[in-house]
């Protein structure tokens, strides 16, 4: 037999022969399949060519012996179309026995509030759980395309070959240190404030999400910092005011004075998204699900801490 003869197998011709073998007649094994004898033959002889063996001989009449060869292959068979059946089977996925590997491109703010609730709630239902993170303001969707990572989370919902899910919606707020400044209350003290915010994307005014939302508080931003996380120890004893997510209020902004302001600031909305050769993966699916399940637990401590 040459060396890839075997990739002319296929399920349905070896589904034939254990047929025939077990029917112990060409006429029978029709008649229980459905099928004509002709169909049959022509799948005997594609096998006998592989195997290259007779596989099947006649006693006299109708009746047929399967060869040596034959009956030493039925058991290799019957294991190999078994195998098969399990690759159509829906995924059985168990948690407790799982052992998964995620990546997240995120940033700093949706890191520190949610990734966080989603490590202890896969952890405490896995075997076992490693979780990394990738950090950017605005993670690339080439992350998920690459497989470098399998989810992100960001402001930024794609489409084409990237699937997306709404997972929550924030109001910017205004955050300052009340130890070392007053609250401003009306817009003239707005405008005379000094802003931290994060630095400007390729050349272009930052995005709503992250610095103030008109060009005139824009040009009042006098420090600009990689991530939200940097802006706490700038703010902390100064006279600064950060016009950021109002979540950050449970995050890295935490020990700050969040206010409403006189203006209206844009909503925020983060999406999760993955890429669509993930789709239909149980584990993936299992995670996506954890991750909308901790969103909606850290969403509960938001309107606990509402302003």
């Amino acid at each position: 037999m040459r060396e890839n003869d075997y990739l002319a197998l296929d399920g349905h011709s070896m589904h034939i022969f254990l047929t025939v073998l077990e029917q112990g007649s060409i006429a029978s094994a029709a008649d229980k399949l459905g099928i004509t004898k002709t169909v049959i033959g022509n799948n005997l002889t594609k096998l006998r060519s592989v195997f290259q063996d007779p596989l099947f001989v006649r006693t006299g009449g109708q009746e047929i012996v399967a060869t040596a060869r034959a009956e030493h292959l039925a058991e290799g068979i019957r294991s190999v179309l078994s195998g098969m059946r399990q690759l159509t089977v829906e995924q059985d996925f168990k948690p407790k026995q799982a052992s998964l590997r995620f990546t997240v491109g995120t940033n700093d703010f949706q890191r520190d509030l949610v990734l966080p609730e989603l490590y202890r709630q896969v952890s405490n239902e896995t075997k076992e759980f490693s979780l990394r993170t990738i950090i950017d303001e605005y993670p690339s969707v080439e992350l998920l395309r690459t497989g470098k990572a399998d989810l992100l989370l960001s402001p930024v919902a794609p489409e084409a070959d990237i699937l997306y899910k709404r997972l929550f919606i924030d109001q910017s707020c205004c955050f300052f240190d009340s130890s070392a400044r007053e609250q401003p209350r009306t817009l003239a003290d707005f405008r005379q404030a000094r802003y931290i915010g994060l630095n400007l994307v390729d050349g272009q005014r930052a995005a709503p999400i992250s610095a103030p939302i008109s060009r005139e508080l824009e040009q009042q931003v006098a420090i600009r910092v990689p991530n939200f996380s940097d802006m706490a120890s700038f703010m902390r004893g100064s006279d600064l005011l950060a016009l950021a997510p109002g979540m950050l209020r449970l995050g890295a902004l935490s020990a700050f004075k969040a206010i409403k302001t006189p203006f209206t600031l844009p909503s925020i909305f983060i999406f999760m998204l993955w890429h669509k050769r993930h789709q239909g993966d149980v584990a993936h699916q299992w995670v996506r699900s954890q991750l909308e399940s901790a969103v909606g637990n850290v969403m509960q401590r938001v309107k606990l801490a509402e302003i």
